[in-house]
């Protein structure tokens, strides 16, 4: 199987050189791109097989575009602020995310109820409530979420301002609940990096996050 790694620069590159270090270091060969949405535009690694340039930030969502076109079996969007603890997080990535095709499979996700809302939900994986099993999810968050690259035909276009990876576990999961999976092994798997200029830390996040709830999983 093969893989292809999307990642986003914006004022971390000392992040990106450090994640790019760890992907060429996995077992599998991945492909990598990098969109770059850097103020001083002066990101560039040789080890990046696509890289493009923003003059503008285009924010998250320009990684699907680009993600879009892989021509490998999977893509994985690949946050700068964690990196694999060990050389096999990739090749058991895949493994599990062959057997969850097609949906989306990630280290971090939401389970959601019809009563409550995006943040009350059951948040589980990597940076929230950790799980002794594997998680059946309607939301993987988008810090490291893999899928069939077949799949992105399904996303289409996405609003610059949108919450991406709400978007896409929706369009995904074609309106059914519980689809994608967070499992239980992915939590130890990774060393997270420091996380300046987090898309969480913008004004009126959680409000972006819950109306992109409503709006996407209006039947769950």
């Amino acid at each position: 199987m093969s893989l292809t790694v999307v990642v986003t620069n914006y004022v971390r590159p000392t992040n990106v050189t450090r994640l790019i270090d760890a992907i060429r270091a996995q077992t599998v060969a991945a492909t990598i791109f990098v969109w770059d949405n850097s103020p001083a535009q002066d990101f560039d690694d040789p080890r990046v097989d696509w890289l493009i340039r923003s003059s503008k930030n285009a924010r998250c969502s320009a990684r699907w575009w680009m993600a879009s076109h892989a021509t490998t079996d999977f893509v994985l969007v690949h946050d700068d602020d964690l990196v694999p603890s060990d050389s096999k997080v990739f090749a058991w990535t895949l493994d599990a995310a062959l057997r969850n095709a097609p949906y989306a499979l990630g280290a971090s996700g939401v389970v959601l109820k019809r009563d409550l809302a995006y943040w009350e939900s059951r948040h589980v994986g990597l940076r929230a409530r950790r799980i002794q099993r594997d998680t059946r999810v309607d939301i993987i968050k988008g810090f490291y979420f893999c899928c069939p690259a077949a799949q992105l035909a399904r996303v289409g276009h996405l609003d610059l301002d949108s919450e991406d990876d709400i978007v896409v576990s929706a369009t995904l999961g074609r309106g059914q609940a519980r689809r994608h999976l967070v499992p239980a092994r992915l939590q130890s798997r990774f060393l997270l990096l420091p996380e300046e200029g987090a898309r969480k830390d913008r004004r009126g996040h959680r409000v972006a996050r819950e109306t992109a709830r409503r709006h996407f999983f209006s039947r769950i």
